[in-house]
């Protein structure tokens, strides 16, 4: 499989996923509104490939020393398209260092959390959200 075709298999496979999941639980809270702000800078270079009232679809870049500012995320399905080391940070201080190989999936709650690339590589992730 080339690398267009896997791309594409994994939208399909990540966006019926996420169907799935909110056809299961109605109660699924909204993503935060448009426009909403951190108290910290987003470093993130974010491309929304899909934006409708089901799921937000967001291609994001993190590079070396890049962080997302905190903010309160959707539950939501991740793939690592690279290779990569983020530090996780929790609203009450908590931390975590999350090591990502190309091709990991994880599923995750809501959320409230800021992110930093602590690698010395771009890491690149492929998010669905589900609204």
């Amino acid at each position: 499989m080339n690398r267009t075709t896997s791309t594409f298999a994994i939208c399909l496979i990540a966006m019926l996923f996420a169907a799935l999941a909110f056809a299961q639980d109605k109660a699924t809270p909204a993503a935060p509104p448009a426009g909403a702000k951190s108290d910290a800078v987003d470093e993130r270079d974010a491309k929304t490939l899909i934006n409708n009232d089901r799921v937000r679809v967001t291609e994001t870049r993190y590079k070396p020393g890049a962080s997302s500012g905190m903010s309160e995320r959707p539950p939501r399905v991740v793939r690592a398209l690279t290779d990569g080391t983020l530090e996780k940070t929790w609203a009450d201080g908590r931390k975590e260092t999350i090591h990502l190989k190309a091709g990991d999936v994880r599923f995750s709650p809501k959320e409230t959390y800021t992110q930093r690339n602590v690698g010395t590589t771009d890491v690149v992730l492929f998010t669905v959200n589900l609204r």
